[in-house]
Formats: structure tokens, sequence, C-alpha cells
């Protein structure tokens, strides 16, 4: 059963704050929302928004561990020529890249007349050179279907699949594409497929890419990714990269803040279209509930993306009580959320347009806790930020985490 319908909402449940519109797709969100809310409106209005081809998803290993052990400018630096790679090598094909590129996770987007083969040739090309040249290793996923770019994301339960399997299931140098991408080979018989059957229950038949030809006749030379940082910043970790000389590396003033990280449950229902419409009209309805609550509690709104929210306070008490607000504010329209709190060192920038992103160890920790062990419905604030918040009479929880040990509260 879908949880969105207009009519059990209170008025002006979904209207967008002033300046919401510039990460939003405002004029698509108020035609739903305030239209018949049929399939047959969902896609009128998502047909010139539609891209057919292939999305290529990636996602960095071991970063949670690498957070806690190095200078976050460092991190920054480590996962910044895997991105460069993987842009350089996508644009040298014919793919272009898809939103900002603010953490450790890419996307990019292939036409269809960009073959399978070679779209695998080259993935695998990349993550020789990335294996070879940096710290860090990346996982891909690949996926080809429907997508649909709204705003400044890709919507869909296809962009669903493939930015799940990159960001969940993914290993470290390891290649994975869907049944849909093995279907379009031309050559089969040259690629090594091993099926991961631990995944086919959630997302169909998915093969690990374990052997094929490279791509040999690339040239990559665009390494400029959608950039969250200034142009000063980026030089200096690129430098730093090619040198590894301290000397080199930015000196950003970090901010110490505690990072409330929602996550809302996702839409319900049979029909694809509807729910990337009914989520983009909650996505508003976050983006609204967060304006109100933050005046009171000095807080900052980073972003909200999907089904995901992220927000910042230099007073832990604050960040639980904007949490515990937020909590009660969806729950009163019976819709379940779980957020993670964390406290510590970030970097924030400014995407301009009114955009703004995050980095730092204390999102990964709120992510972790929140999207990998939490339970909708519940808070958890990690031991820090429950001593700074002056939490009591909480209940004590352990997880292991990406290999890093995470104990916390839940509220």
């Amino acid at each position: 059963m879908a949880k969105f319908a207009s009519d059990r909402f209170p008025p002006g449940f979904f209207d967008l704050p002033s300046g919401a519109g510039e990460t939003l797709p405002l004029d698509i969100i108020e035609r739903w929302t305030r239209g018949a809310q049929t399939r047959e409106q969902a896609l009128a209005i998502l047909a010139p928004h539609t891209l057919r081809g292939a999305v290529v998803s990636s996602d960095a290993a071991g970063l949670t561990r690498l957070t806690r052990d190095r200078p976050l400018v460092q991190i920054l630096a480590m996962i910044n020529r895997p991105k460069e790679l993987v842009h350089a090598w996508g644009v040298a094909i014919g793919g272009r890249a898809l939103g900002v590129w603010a953490a450790d996770n890419t996307q990019m987007f292939y036409p269809p007349d960009i073959s399978a083969d070679r779209l695998l040739g080259m993935l695998l090309g990349t993550l020789d050179q990335i294996a070879a040249e940096c710290e860090i290793s990346i996982g891909l996923c690949a996926h080809r279907g429907d997508f649909y770019v709204l705003g400044n994301g890709v919507y869909g339960p296809d962009a669903d699949r493939v930015e799940i399997v990159a960001e969940e299931h993914t290993e470290g140098g390891e290649l994975l594409i869907t049944n849909a991408l093995a279907a379009a080979l031309e050559a089969p018989q040259s690629w090594a497929l091993a099926p991961r059957t631990d995944l086919a229950r959630d997302f169909g038949v998915i093969h690990s890419v374990t052997g094929g030809p490279r791509a040999g006749d690339v040239a990559p030379t665009d390494f400029r990714y959608p950039l969250p940082y200034t142009d000063g910043f980026y030089e200096g970790l690129s430098t730093y990269t090619r040198t590894r000389r301290d000397s080199q590396m930015p000196r950003p003033v970090y901010d110490e803040s505690a990072v409330v990280l929602i996550e809302r449950e996702r839409e319900e229902t049979d029909i694809p279209e509807v729910a990337v419409l009914n989520d983009l009209a909650l996505a508003a309805a976050m983006t609204r509930i967060g304006a109100a609550l933050l005046p009171d509690l000095h807080g900052s709104g980073i972003k909200t993306s999907g089904q995901i929210s992220i927000y910042t306070f230099q007073d832990c008490r604050n960040a639980v009580a904007f949490a515990e607000g937020f909590r009660r504010e969806l729950k009163s329209q019976g819709i379940a959320c779980r957020i993670g709190i964390d406290v510590g060192q970030v970097l924030e920038f400014d995407l301009g347009g009114g955009a703004r992103d995050i980095a730092g160890s204390p999102v990964n920790i709120a992510s972790k806790l929140a999207q990998d062990v939490g339970e909708f419905g519940k808070i958890y604030a990690t031991e820090a930020a429950a001593r700074k918040a002056a939490l009591t009479g909480t209940e004590p929880v352990m997880f292991v985490v990406a290999g890093v040990t995470v104990r916390a509260v839940v509220l």
C-alpha cells in the first residue's frame, strides 16, 4: 500500500521552503501533488526526464575504518584519484557524469549506442589503473535500463538497484553487472562471469565479472569530475595525490559538528513511475519539516537526496532534540524513519545554486548507524554524541560496522 496520498496529509505538507527548488524539481513536485496522481499522469510527467541506457555506480571500500585512522583531508585526497579515473575513462568512451560527486561514490551514464562489451572492457581497465595507482579501491555495479533524471538526482527502480548493489554489496576491485547488461553482451564467451547467488533474491541475477578483454584503445584525458570543491581546494588534492608532499596538502578549516542523518522508509507501490514521484513529494516534505525545526535549534540543513536528509548542529543536545522532533513529525503522518547521530570534525562544501554537501567520519558513522544496522522508528547516537548531549537512561548497543566497533545508545 502506498504511503503517499495527498488527501491524508495536512495542507502544505509538501510545500518546499524558499530556495529548496535549487536542489529538488519544484515544478514536478507541485504538478504531481496537485494532480490526479495516476499512472497516466506519472508517465506524462516523467517522459521528458527518462534516460535509457546503462548506469554505473561506484563505492569506495574500507572508508569507514580509514576515516577513524587518517585525517579527513587525507581521506579526501585518497578518494580523489579513483573519482578522476572513473570520470576520465567513462567520458573517453562517450559516458557522462550524473550529479555531483561529493562523497566516495560516483555515477556515470552511458547511452545505448555504447555496447555492453565496450563498457565492460572500459570498466575493467579503470579498475586495473585504480589498483595500480591508488591506495583506496572501489567496487562497481553496472545495469542497463530506464532511469529518471530529476533535479540533481537519478530515480527509479533501476537507479535504486544499481546504487544499492554498488554501495552495499561490492568489494574493492569488484565489478558486478545485472542480467540485463549481461544479456546485451555481443561476445559473452569473452567474459568470465560468476553468479552472485547471495544477491539473487533481492536484486535478480547479478554476475561478478572476473575476467575479460580490456578496452586497450581508451585514452583517458578528462579527469575533472563534477566537483564539490573550489578550484583551489581541488588543485591541492590533486597535487598531493601526485606528489605525496604534505606541503601541497590543502589546509581547510574544519567544523566540530554533530551530524544527524535521517533515512525514511521507501515508498511502497507496484507502479514504479508513481513510486518515483511519491518519493520526490516525500523528499519535499522532509525538506519542509527540517526547515521548520532548524531555526529554534540553531542547526544547518545540508541536503535531502532520495530517502536521506543530513543536518549539522554545534550543540549535540539540539541535534538530539531535532532528531526526536523530526521522527515525531513523520510518525504523525504514518511514515517511519531511522536516524544516526555522531559528532566530530567535518568539512562542508558549497556546491553553488543553494546546494551543499559534507564529508567526515561523523557522516560515515551516522550513515552506518541509520542505514546499515538501524531499525525504523529508532534514533542511534554514538557514545561521544550521547555524552555531549548529556543523555541518561538510554539503552546501550554495540555494532561492528565495516570492521569498526561502534558503541551507541538508542532513543
